[in-house]
């Protein structure tokens, strides 16, 4: 058994570095941590530069340009093309390949530990590990607060949660709901869809959104759906993700001098324009699974895991998100379904404690589901 711990920032070194100290003491043969900085120096990789992957990078490089296309600039601009770019990154994907091929097979390794796994460098290393017949298992921020994710297949819409409702246990214990942290603000309508913008350039909408490809074209949608709805479209509440970089500046002027059902909100905090929203609607965001901890209805416009008949509605066009709008008033979610749901995903997918302040009970506990993968 030998496990390598891939790592591309100097945070995941660090963590790695830990985590290799507890897998050794948990059991596991030999353990090492990839600095991908360091595995291009051994020239002979050149000898595996011939050698065609199994998998595809043209998608690599094609969804790394339309991370570059999504950026802030490109968007306000109108959507540079960024074209120049596709084949000097499918040339680097091919040298990563390569590079991480060649390491993995050389140093012979059984399995690998990576983060996220939809950057570019982590998604060319995945590949080169399967291609080796090398199982990947993968660390995220968790999908419950203050817990990390470790996942066999994948994270995010490619992890390994089930996605039909009867695959789910049929009894289990209730799950308790998260509670809204703040009073009501008054500025809020007094019924309201909160819908949490995204970042643009994330993996999230480049890989997962398949006709929503930036918040402004959201927006559009629903501003096509108030005019359908008139009178029965619901008001509905946006909030601009604080990661993202994009200037929103005119968008949020326009729609709030509107005075229609949409509104653009900036400075309440996202868990309390959850916990007071009558539903919650987004692509494929983590508030997604925040809003079911809260008990919300739940609209998903994206890819999500989360987005399971019974537990959510789903719109994939604009026509079903006019008709999502229409009946979410009268919709429910089954609370079997929510409360088995939330179950797994404890029981299965996470581990106590994050990744980025981890104690003896969280790396211990991380190095243990780890092996119980591999065993």
């Amino acid at each position: 058994m030998k496990i390598a711990i891939f790592a591309a920032r100097k945070t995941h070194r660090h963590y790695a570095n830990k985590l290799s100290g507890y897998l050794r003491h948990a059991g596991a043969t030999e353990t090492s941590v990839l600095w991908y900085k360091n595995l291009w120096q051994t020239p002979a990789w050149l000898l595996a530069l011939f050698r065609i992957p199994g998998s595809s990078l043209i998608r690599v490089a094609a969804d790394f340009v339309r991370t570059k296309q999504n950026s802030p600039a490109s968007v306000a601009s109108g959507g540079k093309r960024f074209y120049i770019l596709f084949p000097l990154k499918l040339i680097e994907a091919r040298v990563l390949y390569s590079i991480y091929y060649y390491t993995f097979k050389s140093r012979g390794i059984s399995h690998l530990v990576i983060w996220n796994g939809l950057k570019f460098r982590q998604r060319i290393a995945v590949i080169a590990a399967r291609d080796l017949g090398i199982p990947a298992m993968f660390i995220e921020r968790g999908l419950f607060p203050g817990t990390t994710t470790l996942d066999p297949q994948g994270i995010n819409y490619l992890n390994s949660v089930p996605r039909e409702p009867a695959t789910f246990k049929t009894f289990c214990e209730e799950f308790s709901v998260t509670s809204c942290p703040d009073a009501r603000p008054d500025k809020l309508p007094d019924s309201y869809i909160f819908v949490p913008f995204q970042v643009n350039t994330d993996s999230q909408i480049v890989m997962f959104s398949p006709w929503l490809k930036n918040m402004f074209e959201m927006v559009k949608h629903f501003e096509q759906a108030e005019k359908a709805l008139g009178d029965a479209m619901p008001h509905i509440v946006f909030k601009p993700h604080p990661a993202c970089e994009q200037d929103y500046s005119d968008l949020i002027e326009d729609i709030n001098e509107r005075g229609g059902r949409l509104h653009i909100e900036t400075d309440t905090p996202t868990p309390v324009l959850i916990g007071h929203a009558d539903a919650v609607c987004t692509i494929n965001s983590s508030v997604g699974m925040e809003a079911i901890l809260m008990n919300k209805k739940l609209i998903v416009l994206g890819q999500a895991f989360y987005g399971i008949d019974g537990l959510t509605l789903r719109a994939k066009r604009q026509q079903s998100l006019e008709s999502a709008l229409r009946k979410i008033a009268d919709w429910q979610p089954d609370q079997n379904l929510r409360n088995a749901f939330l179950t797994h995903i404890r029981d299965e997918h996470i581990v106590p404690g994050s990744w980025q302040n981890p104690d003896d009970h969280h790396l211990d506990s991380m190095a243990s589901r780890i092996l119980s993968f591999i065993r």
